[in-house]
């Protein structure tokens, strides 16, 4: 059985992607995971896929002086993550993206498969493209801009079709429309704050399922309002909820899309390079979703009314639009083993 290994990690929207196509997969190749000490070891031990820990090393956009030894760590990754990949000895990288993916790809030797999420392109992206057999790209305009590039949609768990709704698990009635807020793995706390000042306004018109992101606290305990740090089941989540609020992660956003529920996104815009934003307007400027920015918060319960009482436009639009690229991205990797 041919071996392939995953690669990406530090936040959910570079390893959940990873974790759709391994479970596409898994019966027919051996899948392992090669990351970091982000969230992809943890989430991988959860589902017993192999893993293996390598070193990495993360540009950072909020702290420039930082970055001086960059080149010199990543040179040491890439010779740990070539040790690694000697003892797997994989017949393909697929890579993911992000700065936990670079050392598995720059050590490779084997056929690398690149998928990028964002309206454009990441750094991670932009260096591996010359070791890459192809780029494939969720947004058409991004797949435009490689010689290598090839436009098709999002990886996506299969799973999230199949969610059931289920008020009890969060303390719910249903006797109002339900809005979840979704700030990310990590939370959001600019979302967070903009919900908490809300929820007294919010509360009156709906119920709120709060994902705070880890350690992070979420308004006080009260009727109709129910929080969580991490969602495991994202299926349940969403089949719940009626009404989504979200960062502009491509991932969140393909998600909401895919699914067809109506969708507020508000886009990450400090420490980033702007993909959020991107990606937000990319849909936006389609009628799917609405977008607030961060420095506009305080219309978020008229913005809420808005969506709500204007779902079916909302939906409409998103019916129009084809995210979910699971299928193609499977076809590719089995075209290139065969």
């Amino acid at each position: 059985m041919k071996t392939i290994v995953f690669a990406g990690g530090g936040t959910a929207g570079h390893v959940m992607p990873n974790i759709a196509i391994i479970d596409q997969l898994k019966h027919d190749y051996n899948c392992v995971y090669v990351g970091g000490d982000g969230m992809e070891k943890d989430i991988c031990e959860k589902r017993n896929i192999p893993f293996y820990r390598i070193d990495t090393v993360k540009f950072r956009r909020d702290k420039m002086l930082s970055n001086i030894g960059v080149p010199f760590k990543l040179h040491s990754c890439v010779k740990a993550a070539k040790r690694v990949l000697s003892e797997i000895n994989p017949s393909l990288i697929f890579s993911k993206g992000g700065y936990a993916a670079l050392p598995v790809v720059l050590a490779s030797k084997v056929p690398v498969l690149c998928h990028e999420s964002d309206f454009s392109a990441g750094l991670a992206t932009k260096m591996s493209k010359r070791k890459a057999v192809k780029i494939l790209c969720a947004f058409e305009p991004c797949a435009k801009k490689f010689k290598k590039g090839l436009y098709v949609g999002t990886p996506l768990n299969q799973s999230l079709y199949r969610g059931a709704k289920d008020l009890s698990h969060y303390g719910l009635s249903g006797s109002k429309p339900i809005v979840a807020v979704v700030g990310g793995s990590s939370g959001a706390a600019a979302v967070n704050s903009a919900v908490i000042e809300a929820l007294p306004h919010l509360l009156q018109k709906y119920e709120v399922i709060h994902m705070t992101g880890k350690n992070k606290a979420g308004g006080m305990a009260q009727k109709g309002y129910a929080t969580v740090e991490f969602e495991n089941d994202m299926a349940r989540l969403y089949a719940t909820a009626d009404i989504i609020i979200t960062r502009a992660g491509a991932n969140a956003l393909a998600e909401c899309i895919a699914l067809k529920k109506p969708t507020i996104a508000i886009p990450l815009e400090k420490a980033s390079r702007g993909d959020q934003v991107q990606n937000a307007e990319y849909y936006s400027g389609c009628g799917a979703i609405k977008v607030l920015r961060e420095n506009e918060l305080k219309p978020l319960v008229a913005a809420v009314d808005e969506v709500y009482n204007n779902k079916y436009k909302y939906v409409s639009a998103m019916s129009c639009i084809n995210v979910d690229g699971t299928k193609k991205i499977v076809a590719e990797i089995n075209k290139i083993l065969s």
